[in-house]
This record gives C-alpha cells, structure tokens and sequence, in this order.
C-alpha cells in the first residue's frame, strides 16, 4: 500500500472514532471531539477525492 491510502485510511478512522467519543459525552469536549471528527473525516474526503483521479 502506498503512503496516500494510509493516510486517508487513518484519518478515516481517526475521525470515526472522534466521533463516536464526542457522540458518547456531547457535553463540553464531546463537542470539541465532534469538531475534530469532522475535520478529519473533510480531511480524509479530500484526500479521497484526490486519489480517485490518480
């Protein structure tokens, strides 16, 4: 496996599991934590989207 699919494969990861985290508090970090899952899961769409027209 190259280097760009391991990276998207752990910012997908990485922003399912903040996610989750964040949906299992939703108080004052779980909010934080929802934030952060969505950075990475556009991070990881990003990267998708540039893979998909190598």
């Amino acid at each position: 496996m190259n280097l760009p699919i391991i990276i998207f494969l752990l910012l997908s990861a990485t922003g399912l599991g903040l996610f989750v985290a964040g949906a299992a508090i939703l108080a004052g970090l779980g909010w934080a934590l929802l934030a952060g899952s969505a950075a990475c899961l556009v991070a990881a769409a990003f990267l998708k989207k540039g893979l998909a027209h190598e």
